[in-house]
This record gives C-alpha cells, structure tokens and sequence, in this order.
C-alpha cells in the first residue's frame, strides 16, 4: 500500500514506459496510459529517472510527474552524471543542501566490509575499500535529511541492476570485474563521444600487454589533492600509487564512476595495433 519505487530508463518511449508501470502494479491500463499521453501531448517529454509512484494515482498525475521530472515532497532529484568521482558526488550533495550524518567521502571512501560484500558479492573482486567505481550513475530521489550508507546502497542496487547482469553474461576471464571497471573509468575520462571508447580501450589494453606504462592523464589528477584543469609536467611525477606514469599496469581502482558504456568498451575494446591517441 506504500510508495512505488520505479525505475525509467534514459531514452525510454511512452509504450516502454508505459509496459514498466504496468509491471510495477502503478497502472493497471498501459492502453489508456498512452492514450493519455498522446491527449496531454507528452509522449515526447517523459523523463527518465527513479521515481516513487502511488497506486492511487491517475494516469494525468503519473504523466505530469514524469514530464517535469518532479521528485517526491520532501525529497531531492540527484543526477549523477557518467565520470563522477566520490568527492564530486559528495560535492553535488551539499550544493542541493542533503544534510547527512557524515562526510559522503568518508562512507565511500572507505565502505567496503565484510556485512557489504555479504549483501553485494560483485564488491568482493576488489582489494580495496573505496566505492569508487561501483556507485551506479543514474538518477536518485533522496530525501532531504539522509544516511550516506542509504544513498550508497541505492547506487549499489542500481549497479546490481545496469552492470552485473552485463559482466555475468560477457565471459571476461583475464581480468576481473575491479580491473574492468578501473579501466572502465579511465575510459570515461578519456572519450569525448562513444565511437572513441572501444578504440581508447584497445590503446590501454595494447599498453598493458606490451608492459608499457597507462600514462593517463587522469589517474594523475586523481591521486593530486586539488588538481588544476590541465596537468603539467612536476604532476606528472608527483608520488601516487594512481600515477600511471610512474606506476605500470593499472591503477589500484577507479577514478571515478563510469557509465556502462565505457564499461563495455572495457569489456570488449576494438581490435587494434594502436599505442597512442591524442585528444584534440
């Protein structure tokens, strides 16, 4: 009888939708769902996002919620974009006034444990603590005043979801899925539009197996507390077990927390002899 959590995929049509709110018991007549649509004149304007539905809601209240992507009362709408480190979501928090009960850094920094990786067994690949790479970009409804433990678990859900199924499914052997995603999310930095991904995958891949250093600019601008918008050369050395310059084979984790694009370039990179790309 409580609140609905659903889920509407980006890029989703009105019939898409339609069929998900259906399935979640929001509406019982998909039919008339996209009738309504069509008569408001939005089946162009549906958001995707996390969203908490009623049962008792009219089609006319589900379609205007979804057209303005409005959260929950009480609630926060969070977009956290495909890249985004720890420290930016953290950041992104307090500039939408979430009140947590600690530091956002602190809890993913250092979250896994033994009680999490029993709850997550995909947690169990990495040899670290930090969250890093694992927290789902997406988009969360959260309310105003919340644990960073529940956040996490959220992302963590949402990454159960999009990602594992992906990795269960594609056969990888060589590595693991920690190496995968900390590949994954140099990737991320890398690329600016999705045709580069598998072909920036290939370089990395073609620089690991021949024994030559990553040298990815954006691991080193990870390990630097407070980095500048471009690297320079005194950065390029500065003492990191993130630094890919200094440091061969990839770094001890992600930097950041790709989206599953960049994690399926990961997974399958394009055949090439590449070496190197530059990135004008």
């Amino acid at each position: 009888s409580g609140p609905v959590q659903v889920l509407i995929p980006e890029n989703s049509t009105a019939k898409e939708i339609a069929q998900v709110l259906f399935l979640e018991g929001v509406t019982d007549k998909p039919g008339s769902f996209i009738i309504s649509a069509r008569l408001l004149n939005l089946t162009s304007r549906l958001k995707s996002g996390n969203y908490y539905f009623s049962r008792s809601m009219t089609n006319y209240s589900i379609l205007i919620k979804l057209s303005e992507g409005r959260s929950p009362l009480g609630e926060v709408r969070l977009v956290v974009p495909e890249g985004s480190s720890i420290y930016r979501i953290s950041k992104n928090l307090a500039s939408h006034n979430v009140r947590l009960d600690r530091p956002f850094n602190s809890a993913a920094l250092d979250g896994i444990n033994a009680d999490l990786a029993l709850k997550y067994p995909f947690l169990r690949s990495s040899p670290i603590k930090s969250l890093e790479g694992y927290l789902f970009p997406d988009t969360y409804y959260i309310a105003a005043r919340v644990r960073p433990e529940d956040i996490i678990d959220m992302m963590l859900k949402r990454f159960e979801e999009a990602v594992v199924p992906v990795w269960l499914s594609c056969g990888m052997k060589k590595y693991s899925l920690h190496q995968i995603l900390t590949l994954a999310s140099i990737i991320e930095k890398e690329a600016e539009t999705d045709g580069e991904r598998p072909i920036i995958a290939s370089v990395f891949y073609n620089r690991l197996e021949s024994g030559m250093a990553l040298r990815a600019d954006p691991t080193v601008k990870y390990a630097i507390p407070n980095p500048g918008k471009e690297v320079t050369y005194s950065d390029l050395k500065y003492p990191s077990p993130y630094n890919t310059y200094l440091n061969k084979g990839l770094p001890p984790g992600p930097i950041c927390n790709p989206g599953l694009k960049s994690i399926l370039a990961a997974i399958h990179p394009a055949e090439t002899n590449y070496i190197y790309f530059v990135s004008n």
